[in-house]
């Protein structure tokens, strides 16, 4: 196994971190399958962040869209599997890539199924920028969702968040990884 991770980074400089011109890249020969923790598309954008719930939206597809054909590109032939993290898998990736796997789709939601925060908000890296009334209301909403979200992971002690979550309440604890490993992972091999 190579791990070749790097924390707080973008789907694009993960995917160049596997690219043949990056110093790492010449580890990718080496290995069978690629694992791809997705993270949250808008880390990627240069410039102004969407104005509209539609540019949000779309932005966010277009970006993990290009993220996963360079991905191909660079990967070949090797097995893809993707772990929907910030990001969520798109549907679609069974249609555009048909010899990838999607391990789980949003690891928040198989992890806290009943959860109401979204991912994006949660591990949010970017700021928003002036937009309309409609996706203010979007972005204020997740705000005190994930207050909510991360007081419980923090503080409730019976709660999925706490159980699967570090106290900051965006990061997956180790027992979530462990999860994740031994029964989505691992059956996969």
């Amino acid at each position: 196994m190579i791990n070749m991770a790097e924390g707080g980074a973008s789907n694009w400089s993960q995917i160049d971190r596997i690219s043949p011109h990056h110093a790492l890249g010449h580890n990718l020969r080496d290995a069978d399958v690629v694992l791809w923790f997705m993270t949250d598309p808008l880390r990627d954008i240069k410039g102004p962040q969407p104005s509209t719930i539609r540019d949000l939206h779309r932005e966010q597809t277009r970006l993990l869209t290009d993220s996963m054909k360079n991905l191909a590109k660079i990967v070949g032939d090797r097995e893809v599997w993707l772990v929907g993290c910030v990001g969520r898998v798109l549907e679609r990736v069974s249609t555009d890539h048909p010899g990838w796997r999607v391990v789980v789709p949003d690891l928040l939601r198989w992890l806290v199924p009943a959860s109401e925060v979204s991912a994006m908000h949660l591990d949010r890296t970017w700021r928003y920028g002036d937009c309309d009334p409609e996706l203010l209301d979007h972005h204020e909403r997740g705000e005190q969702t994930v207050a909510s979200f991360r007081w419980r992971a923090e503080h409730r002690r019976d709660s999925d968040e706490h159980r699967w979550f570090w106290p900051d309440g965006s990061h997956p604890n180790r027992e979530a990884h462990r999860r994740l490993t031994q029964e989505l992972i691992l059956p996969l091999l």
